[in-house]
């Protein structure tokens, strides 16, 4: 078995914080967010093929060395020319002739699961992780939504309108060998735009039994400031979570991430994310990404 993270996004939902950083590295406490995705990667699941674009690929091999990591470069260097992730794993299947199960994770993904569980509940067959969200309407045109049935997955909407239940998708998808092939002739079908897990696991529900595998501890999809706020929040306790070298004066930072050196003077922040180089004075910010360098006065 080989175990595949996709991270070739752009994630210009955080810019400007992610215009020139990848958001699988953006840190989480203080720690890259990657970092506790191989955490969860048992030592003989490793090495990992880690799949990049080629805009953000001298950052991820920054990272990776020393890691359990290999570093898969797909052609894309912006926003209009990205894979999308079914044909980001098609295209690493092709380009290095895998002919293994495969574990795929997406790099953007906090959550919490036994990924040896996992692998043994699918026992050969397609499976995917999922959480249960405690409202529904939260999964409305967000997320990818399963009904399940004696442990089995009857239903997948993709982003629905009205969600069949509050099960989704972790981003976290077992697939056997024989299901590779696949992949290639879902990629040939599918309309433009419709590459996403979501739709290839409603086509693939035609031709194979997918597994549930409900039982993860916690989940957060980092796709935007909210979230990725939540995720430091859930690592600190609840307290949000500001660079050492980060000098804050008669200042309050209130569920709020300060990445890097900066300045925060006679000001209050809630629920903000800040960038390095950054110098705030006398200014209150709810629910703001400030950029790096930036110099608010006022």
């Amino acid at each position: 078995m080989r175990v595949v993270i996709l991270a070739g996004g752009y994630a210009t939902r955080l810019w400007p914080i992610t215009r020139d950083r990848p958001k699988p590295l953006l840190p989480v406490a203080g720690r890259p967010l990657l970092e506790y995705i191989l955490e969860l990667i048992p030592a003989e699941f490793q090495p990992v093929l880690l799949s990049v674009n080629r805009r953000f690929a001298p950052a991820f091999r920054a990272w990776a060395e020393e890691k359990p990591v290999e570093l898969v470069v797909e052609e894309s260097a912006c926003e209009e020319e990205k894979l999308g992730a079914v044909r980001a794993l098609a295209w690493l299947v092709e380009h290095r002739a895998l002919e293994d199960d495969l574990l795929v994770l997406a790099g953007d993904n906090w959550l919490r699961l036994d990924l040896r569980a996992f692998v043994a509940q699918a026992a050969g067959q397609p499976a995917v992780a999922l959480f249960p969200l405690d409202d529904p309407a939260r999964a409305r045109r967000r997320y990818g939504v399963a009904r399940v049935e004696a442990g089995r997955i009857c239903a997948f909407q993709e982003k629905p309108e009205e969600p069949v239940s509050n099960l989704v998708s972790t981003a976290c998808y077992f697939f056997p060998r024989d299901v590779l092939p696949l992949l290639f002739e879902f990629v040939q079908e599918a309309p433009f735009g419709h590459d996403a897990p979501g739709y290839f696991l409603s086509w693939l529900l035609a031709r194979r039994e997918i597994v549930a595998f409900t039982d993860v501890q916690d989940w957060l999809d980092i796709g935007d400031r909210a979230s990725y706020i939540e995720a430091n929040l859930r690592v600190t306790g609840g307290r949000s979570w500001v660079h050492p070298e980060a000098e804050l004066q008669d200042s309050t930072v209130e569920r709020s991430v300060v990445l890097g050196p900066a300045q925060i003077l006679r000001s209050r922040l809630w629920e903000c994310v800040v960038d390095e180089g950054v110098r705030l004075e006398n200014v209150e910010l709810a629910g703001a990404l400030v950029g790096k360098g930036s110099w608010l006065r006022g």
